[in-house]
């Protein structure tokens, strides 16, 4: 009888979206529990019961109470609640649990339970629990109960669904009947305490086993409505399902807050969901083009994304398209696929491509600081092992925002090997490598940047497209005989720079012969070949000496060349012996303490080296395919010393340091730390200028420096002492500053007040920023990172995350300070390259045009001249300021700064600014971003954490124009 329970109610279903994941909210525990568990606890049976439980071919009904009553009139069954306050039912997986009565009525069929009262109807559904009654008819299938309570397992988070009154219709699966549940008056709400923050309160309910419809949803913070919606409708399959997508807007696109405001509507699509191994997304974005002008002339974009995953055959991917067309009728298509598959133990390929039609409106329609400056790159890779040998095939494309340059590497591919062992004396460890590159379209500037070419109205400007090429092949194959390290390195390349270039060059190799001459197209190949070996070391422990012998070029430059220069002739040098020995010891002293100081410690690490080489002859005709002319120091003989030095002045320090967690015991704290770059003297060569200083070789100085005392902090100085080239005797000592960078970070745990602080034995709270808060690396590392990532150009990775600002322990800030500026050459075709010279003419046409023309990044590696005599790009001064800024205001509040100045331009080149608010339910965020192309974009919303579509969003996006 008790086993027709079969009834047993349906569940409500959290209003929730099941396609899209959602973050699972703080777990909190709750402060008042009134429902009965899930827990069953049976009187243990005695024999006879025992044997009846485990009787085969029977369904068991088991049922527990004080009182077990039998009516034989009304023929009613009832249990009564024991002293526990329990009476039970149970039949297979169904469970009614109640602290008053469970009766049953054989003439009208139906079933009724009292009190506080608990139902698992099984099949997986999640138990019902409430506080009243609630009735079942077993002939019309259909059910009332009153102050039900259902809590929902959903995408990880817990709903809690009461209805003051409901009806419920279990169906018939065999006549496609569904099941079925009416409710009137009831909430919704995600919070787990006793008096809930929010809810939503809901008149009139409807849900099947597909789908849930509510009409009208009143949301209440608290005890105040808030948001008012006419109707919900849901989907409540469990996994991905397909439906409409929420639509993107603020209040102001509905409301209007001023007459400049351009309405932005984004995600108006559909999604699909195929199979368990694919779906696919298509919406569309809509920029309204009221009020709109040249820079922003309104838009709309479609786009469209297909996902696949196939993971027992080790496939998954996504492919995702956009076509984005401005009012003014100018448009850009974006695709961008990528794609992971695992051939099998170690064939593997990846691809990520990127593509875009114009990156000029890519660039000028994002609001996303990371996607305005980031390169739109494509890379493809194969990967395989051939017994030893590690096979690579690869590929890459990189597009730039705002510019029509396109580098481009294809293809590359390389075979390393582990250690060939031949013989017991003879090991093998062959590579080979090559790639071809091409950096097309190239906008930096050079001596041509137009021609004159025959129009319909006459001579007109041409804009010259121009190309460079590249190819390189690298073949390595050293061996190890008897201990001893043979290196032999092949290098190929070939380079050709398809534009005019004016070169200054000597014929025959002639300084009495300087010409200045306009070449269609310059190229130079070359082959150099570079054995040596290395002798075992001597005095390991000590002093580190190795000697060694190797075959190296007489000259600066490849052993082979063929260039435009010697008219296509391969040419070559000479090559001589090296003979050298080097010593890398370490010299250090020991002064006593002082202070917090228990000993000090003084670490020189100089590196030592001596080369020698006789005097050799460089054939003029080598000179002259470099462009360079017969002087005094050609093949000179090489007497040159070399000295690298490094320094680090450390303490000794009792008990913890930096860290308050760590034992007792002595630390080191590095006082200071001081890297050198390596100064080469040649003693022949200043015997034959004349002059001391003319024996110093290195062109260019620097130094490094940092200190645990200022924790983050690092100085790097870079100097050029030579106007003019060491390589030949006219060079002039005459140190230069070209470089300046300097990151400084400090935290509530790590500065200068908390060392010392440590240092004199007071105690320092150990408050740690929250580990998902980015700045574990510094401003430049960071900066890198976001420029050289791939970013999609479509699909929904593409919108960007919105600013949220993770919960935060502290504070934390970093700063970077960067100034580098090139040395004027004196003689020679210069080309002084100044933005505000080359982009002034755009200033009066178009601000924005100007701005893209101003800011756009400077790569002095686009044009590497083949040979010398060739004009000389003179970049102007960079100077600039990035900082960031992460910390708490209160334990719920969190803020989030980042900026950069441009101190040449005098002007900031973006902000973002996010204060962030984490309630108990709730996540709110206000956040200011401003582009580096111009663009600035205000957000507000406030958002439910287990659902964050249910959310009040206002935004504002202003394409900068010249307005």
């Amino acid at each position: 009888m008790i086993g027709r329970l079969s009834w047993l109610l349906l569940l409500l279903p959290a209003a929730a979206a099941a396609q899209v994941p959602t973050p699972r909210p703080v777990q909190r525990p709750v402060q008042a529990d009134t429902v009965p568990r899930d827990t069953v606890a049976w009187i243990e049976p005695d024999s006879v019961m025992a044997s009846l439980l485990t009787r085969p071919g029977y369904s068991v009904t088991r049922y527990e109470g004080a009182v077990v009553t039998f009516d034989a009139v009304n023929a009613a069954f009832a249990i009564a609640a024991d002293a526990t306050q329990r009476a039970q039912v149970q039949r297979d997986e169904q469970l009614v649990t109640t602290d008053s009565t469970i009766i049953y009525r054989d003439k009208v069929d139906s079933v009724q339970v009292t009190g506080r009262f608990r139902i698992r109807p099984g099949q997986g559904q999640p138990p019902i629990a409430g506080s009243g009654t609630a009735a079942y008819s077993l002939l019309e299938r259909e059910g009332v109960l009153t102050n039900a309570s259902v809590i929902v397992e959903e995408a990880g988070d817990r709903w809690f669904i009461n209805a003051h009154v409901g009806k419920t219709a279990l169906g018939d699966t065999a006549a496609g009947v569904p099941t079925r549940f009416y409710g009137r008056g009831g909430s919704l709400t995600s919070c787990e305490d006793s008096l809930p923050h929010y809810h939503f309160r809901l008149r009139e309910i409807k849900r099947t086993d597909r789908t849930l419809v509510a009409r009208p949803s009143v949301m209440y913070v608290e005890d105040i409505p808030v948001l008012w919606l006419p109707f919900v409708f849901q989907d409540i399959r469990p996994g991905r399902r397909s439906g409409v997508l929420p639509p993107r807007f603020g209040a102001s696109d509905i409301v209007r807050n001023n007459p400049g405001y351009r309405r932005h509507v984004e995600n108006i699509g559909y999604y699909w969901a195929f199979s368990d191994y694919a779906d696919a997304t298509v919406w569309a974005d809509w920029r309204s083009g009221a009020g709109g002008n040249e820079g922003d002339p309104g838009w709309y974009k479609l786009n469209a994304e297909w996902r696949y995953s196939w993971l027992s055959r080790f496939l998954q991917g996504r492919l995702a398209s956009s076509y984005q067309e401005q009012n003014s009728g100018d448009n850009n298509l974006a695709v961008s696929w990528g794609h992971q598959q695992r051939f099998g133990r170690h064939r593997n390929l990846s691809a990520n491509v990127n593509y875009v039609t114009s990156t000029q409106l890519q660039r000028q329609n994002t609001f996303n600081p990371v996607q305005a400056m980031a390169t739109i790159r494509s890379s493809f890779t194969l990967t395989d092992k051939v017994g030893p040998a590690s096979l690579s095939l690869g590929g890459s494309r990189t597009q730039f925002p705002g510019r029509e340059t396109i580098e481009q590497s294809f293809p590359s591919f390389s075979v390393n090997t582990s250690p060939l062992e031949i013989a017991s004396w003879l090991v093998w460890t062959p590579r080979f490598t090559y790639s071809d590159a091409a950096t097309l379209h190239i906008d930096q500037p050079s001596t041509f940047m137009t021609r004159t070419v025959p129009g319909t109205g006459g001579a007109v400007l041409d804009t010259l497209d121009r190309n460079q090429y590249s190819r390189t092949i690298s073949i390595g194959s050293p061996l190890r005989v008897a201990g001893i390290d043979f290196s032999n390195d092949l290098q190929i390349s070939d380079r050709r720079l398809d534009f005019p270039e004016l070169k200054t060059f000597y014929v025959d190799a002639d300084s009495a012969r300087r010409e200045q001459r306009v070449f269609a197209e310059t190229y130079k190949t070359t082959v150099d070949w570079n054995p040596g070996f290395a002798l075992p070391a001597l005095f390991q422990n000590r002093y580190k000496v190795t000697p060694s012998i190797s075959l190296q070029n007489v000259a600066d430059g490849p052993f082979w060349i063929r260039s435009d220069l010697s008219g296509g002739r391969w040419v070559s040098q000479s090559k001589r012996l090296v003979y050298g020995v080097s010593a890398a010891p370490t010299i250090f002293g020991l002064w006593p303490g002082f202070g917090p100081f228990t000993r000090l410690r003084h670490a020189v690490s100089p590196t030592l080296s001596f080369n020698y080489a006789p005097r050799a002859e460089v054939p003029r005709e080598y000179l002259a395919a470099q462009g360079q002319f017969r002087g005094s120091l050609e093949g000179l003989a090489q007497k040159s010393v070399s000295l690298g030095l490094s320094q680090n002045i450390e303490a000794k320090v009792e008990g913890p340091l930096l860290d308050s967690a760590t034992s007792g015991g002595a630390q080191k704290l590095k006082l200071l730390s001081m890297q050198f770059t390596p100064l080469t003297y040649n003693f022949e060569r200043a015997r034959v200028i004349g002059r001391s200083l003319a024996g110093l070789v290195t062109e260019n100085l620097g130094f490094r420096a940092t200190s645990d005392l200022l924790p983050g902090f690092d100085l790097s100085v870079d100097y050029s002492l030579f106007q003019g080239s060491t390589q030949s005797d006219t060079a002039r000592f005459d140190p230069y500053l070209t470089r300046i960078a300097s990151t400084f970070r400090i935290s509530q745990r790590e500065n200068p007040l908390t060392v010392i602080s440590r240092l004199w034995g007071r105690a320092v709270p150990q408050r740690d920023p929250d580990p998902l808060v980015p700045g574990r690396q510094t401003q430049e590392e960071a900066a890198l990172t976001r420029e050289l990532s791939v970013q999609p150009v479509a699909g929904q990775a593409a919108r960007g995350a919105q600013l949220v600002v993770p919960p935060t322990r502290g504070w934390e800030a970093t700063l970077s300070f960067s100034t580098t500026r090139t040395r004027p050459p004196v003689g020679g075709n210069v080309i002084n390259f100044d933005p505000r010279i080359r982009c002034e003419p755009l200033r009066e046409i178009n601000q924005f045009a100007y701005d893209q023309c101003f800011n756009a990044p400077i790569n002095e590696e686009a044009i590497q001249p083949t040979t010398g005599g060739a004009s000389f790009l003179l970049i102007p001064p960079r100077t600039s300021l990035s900082g960031s800024m992460n910390f708490e205001l209160t334990p719920k509040w969190a803020a989030a700064w980042q900026t950069s100045y441009d101190f040449e331009q005098q002007q900031f080149a973006q902000h973002t600014v996010s204060l962030q608010r984490d309630m108990h339910d709730f996540r709110s965020v206000f956040a200011f971003t401003k582009s580096p192309n111009g663009n600035f974009a205000f957000n507000f919303f406030i958002a439910l954490k287990p659902q964050p579509d249910l959310k009040f969003d206002y935004s504002r996006a202003t394409v900068r124009t010249s307005q």
